[in-house]
């Protein structure tokens, strides 16, 4: 049989969207069957029934739950930041409280008693705290000596929850009157659990400074003429009711004031004294002397304050406890009053040591009326000065008792009455004694007259002036020639060789900068040797020779040598030729800063006697 053959085609076939849920009947089909292209009978499917999905109804409760919980977990964290914000949580700053209590008013260098309380509020124990009070500058403690306080740490260790702490601290404040000082306070403190280190402010306390503890009273003449001297007393009175230790005064001093002395004399420069000790109610006084310069109807002001030392500086005031000032008012002076020494003027008189200079005194009356009984004092200072050396060949009367040399009516007649515009001079020498180290001497001349032609009118100062002179040193310079080999005297054609000692000395005075200088003649040759101080520096083109030698001490002297070869020549015969032409020598005077100079003549062959040679050694012959 044959078997047919199906085609495929395109028509779509329906097919049923459900599946039968029970399995159809179906007779097997064999291998015969399918080779005669048998058709499998089959079992026609059952009728399918279309069967709705069956959805579960859903659970809306779970919602309601969710939306419940988000609601209350945002209750209670709004709640807990309420809570927290307004300081209920167990450990806050907020629950411990620092108060200081004290008086509100106190007087310099009082003892101040300060009370201070300390509560903790929380509801834990707070760990390693630590009271910090800090006080104003210049506070002192009340030990005794007293130190000076900045920050002092109190240790409270641990408190308790609930617990409150009272503490009493003194402190000693020092201030200008009418100012104000703040005392602060810190707790520092650590909680259980945590490493870090927290702080509680305390508000800080006031306390007005009520009154100085110290007063200062200055006194001065308020009208000078420049040029004079003046006196300033400056007292320090204690109102503190206990002892001041450790008080410095200092000045400031304007640049037409010149500081000359004091009683007693500063402990720091020429403007810090020391009281080391003041009681209540004690007074200590201080003498200040210095020389007023300035123009006419100029004002100067030199301002002081008091207060305890700097602790870390003993000539610092630590804290200001007063101040006050003086004026000074130049006027017109009422005698022109000019001094000169050896002709010289000005602030720096350099004099030569071992002279004795002239002084000469020139007074102008230079007021509209006549003054009388004209009086000049000169009153010396310094090193090289005395009273004693003071009027040589004049009529002046030494004054031992005070140390001055006073000329007036009685030994001359022309200064009993002095017209406007006249001018009285007066001269007079000085013996100082200039022959020691860093001599120097001043001079300060004083006229007085009374204004009135009556014995009883009370002699007043009508002016002052000074100079200052100092005296440079005298510096040395000489050289000698020695014989090393060869003919003596020297022969013409044959060689003679010399050594040259040059000697440099210092006088009173250090020098610097010393140096020599001098030359060779054409025919003499320079064999490059040389020992001694410093260095020789030789010049082979125009035979220049440069001995360095660098500082000499006062008194002390320096010395080098060095060999010269001379091979004579017949020109030379029957005359003594020169070895080393002259010697220049110049140096800087360290005390007066001035310039030195010194020379030596030429050094020949002539040799010295001394050495055993005869005379004439030096002259050349054939």
């Amino acid at each position: 049989s044959v078997i047919e053959r199906h085609s495929l085609t395109d028509e779509p076939v329906t097919v049923s969207r459900n599946w039968p849920t029970t399995n159809a009947q179906s007779t097997p089909a064999t291998s015969t069957d399918l080779r005669q292209g048998l058709k499998v009978p089959t079992t026609p499917p059952p009728a399918t029934t279309m069967v709705e999905p069956v959805v579960p109804k859903r659970r809306r409760y779970r919602v309601f739950i969710l939306l419940g919980s988000l609601l209350l977990f945002m209750l209670v964290a709004g709640l807990s930041s309420v809570y927290l914000y307004m300081g209920g949580n167990q450990i806050s700053g907020n629950n411990i409280a620092i108060s200081m209590n004290g008086p509100r008013t106190v007087g310099g260098g009082e003892v101040l008693p300060i009370q201070i309380t300390v509560t903790n509020n929380n509801t834990v124990e707070i760990e390693s705290a630590t009271l910090i009070v800090k006080y104003p500058a210049g506070t002192m403690s009340t030990d005794q000596p007293p130190r000076q306080l900045y920050e002092e740490r109190i240790p409270l260790n641990n408190l308790v929850a609930g617990e409150v702490r009272n503490l009493s601290v003194r402190a000693v404040l020092f201030g200008d009157e009418n100012t104000k000082q703040d005392i602060q306070a810190t707790l520092e403190y650590r909680i259980i659990g945590s490493n870090g280190t927290f702080y509680k402010d305390a508000d800080a306390l006031s306390v007005l400074i009520g009154s100085t503890p110290l007063v200062l009273r200055i006194e001065n003449i308020e009208k000078v003429a420049s040029g004079q001297e003046t006196d300033v007393v400056i007292k320090a009175v204690s109102n503190a009711s206990t002892p001041l230790y450790n008080v410095l005064i200092s000045a400031e001093y304007p640049n037409g004031f010149t500081y000359q002395s004091s009683t007693p004399e500063p402990v720091y420069n020429n403007n810090v004294w020391q009281i080391a000790e003041l009681k209540p109610e004690e007074t200590k006084e201080i003498r200040l002397k210095g020389v007023v310069h300035g123009l006419n109807d100029e004002k100067l002001h030199i301002n002081f304050q008091a207060g305890p030392a700097d602790q870390d500086n003993q000539y610092r005031i630590g804290s200001l406890l007063m101040q006050s000032g003086i004026d000074f008012i130049i006027e017109r002076p009422f005698i022109d009053l000019g001094l000169t020494i050896n002709g010289q003027t000005g602030s720096d008189i350099v004099l030569n040591q071992g002279l004795n200079p002239s002084v000469g005194v020139k007074v102008t009356n230079t007021l509209d009326e006549t003054v009388y009984d004209l009086v000049v004092e000169a009153v010396p200072d310094g090193n090289a000065l005395t009273a004693s050396s003071i009027g040589e060949g004049s009529s002046g009367f030494y004054d031992s008792n005070r140390g001055v040399v006073r000329w007036e009516v009685s030994s001359n007649e022309d200064f009993a009455e002095v017209f406007p515009g006249s001018t009285r001079s007066l001269n007079f020498g000085v013996k100082p004694n200039s022959n020691q180290r860093g001599a120097a001497f001043g001079l300060t001349v004083n006229v007085y007259a009374r204004r009135v032609a009556e014995r009883s009118a009370a002699e007043e100062l009508l002016g002052s002036t000074r100079l200052d002179a100092k005296f440079s040193s005298l510096i040395m310079v000489g050289g000698q020639a020695g014989h090393d080999s060869g003919p003596v005297p020297p022969q013409v054609g044959k060689i003679t060789t010399y050594t040259i000692t040059l000697v440099a000395e210092a006088g009173v005075n250090d020098v610097s900068d010393a140096v020599v200088e001098t030359s060779l003649p054409i025919y003499i040759d320079w064999l490059d040797t040389y020992q001694g101080d410093g260095a020789i520096v030789y010049n082979t083109v125009n035979k220049q020779i440069s001995w360095n030698i660098g500082d000499i001490a006062a008194g002390k002297r320096k010395q080098v040598s060095f060999q010269l070869r001379f091979q004579p020549s017949l020109s030379q015969v029957r005359r003594t030729p020169t070895l080393l032409n002259k010697q220049d020598f110049r140096a800087t005077d360290r005390f007066t800063n001035t310039l030195l100079q010194d020379n030596a003549p030429a050094i020949t062959t002539e040799l010295s006697t001394e050495l055993g040679f005869f005379r004439g050694n030096g002259m050349v012959v054939e």
